[in-house]
């Protein structure tokens, strides 16, 4: 066998390195002792790498400083990074269009969180007014749910028909009107 054959030879059957999927690390940062519970109850899961930071604890919301902070985390500790806050009704388009130019992934519930929380059980479109309205229904569908004691496991089961769910558009106010027909819409007979 000539050398050129045998170093084509040898290259074809050198041994592949091993290729290790790198792991994803989030960091969470969030407002609500609901929410810090939730996100280190599903630290405790083997496929997730997580570390949550709770805003400092306030009687106002504290969703600026929750974007703030995600912002100035260290970027390359982390895979991404989130900020996770309540809107409780206010607009907050413009600390969402913020916390994106600075590449902060965003989860906002409005009113609050427990609202995400429902949405692991059923779909939930009407209006919740505040937060104690959202804890009512929560309550009604977890009756050992407390504020102060929510845990991942109760909720784990529904987490992907709850992102299903959060990701719908809400139905617009007002009388629901059928979609025009269009030629794409009929079908032939």
């Amino acid at each position: 066998m000539s050398k050129r054959a045998k170093r084509e030879r040898e290259s074809i059957l050198e041994r592949r390195r091993p290729h290790r999927e790198e792991r994803r690390v989030y960091l969470v940062v969030c407002e609500g002792e609901t929410e810090k519970a939730y996100f280190d109850g599903m630290k405790r899961h083997p496929d997730v790498r997580m570390h949550t930071v709770h805003a400092r604890k306030s009687k106002h919301p504290q969703r600026e400083v929750v974007v703030r902070s995600a912002a100035e985390a260290q970027r390359d500790e982390y895979t991404e990074v989130w900020a996770v806050f309540d809107t409780d009704g206010e607009d907050v388009t413009a600390l969402v269009a913020a916390a994106c130019r600075d590449g902060v992934e965003i989860a906002h519930s409005t009113p609050t969180f427990e609202t995400w929380l429902i949405l692991h059980f059923r779909d939930h479109r009407s209006a919740l007014v505040d937060g104690a309205r959202a804890e009512g229904v929560l309550k009604a569908l977890l009756p050992r749910w407390t504020k102060g004691g929510t845990s991942f496991t109760d909720f784990a089961g529904g987490a992907p028909a709850a992102h299903t769910r959060s990701r719908y558009p809400r139905a617009p106010p007002g009388p629901v009107r059928p979609a025009p027909l269009t030629s794409a819409s009929v079908t032939p007979l």
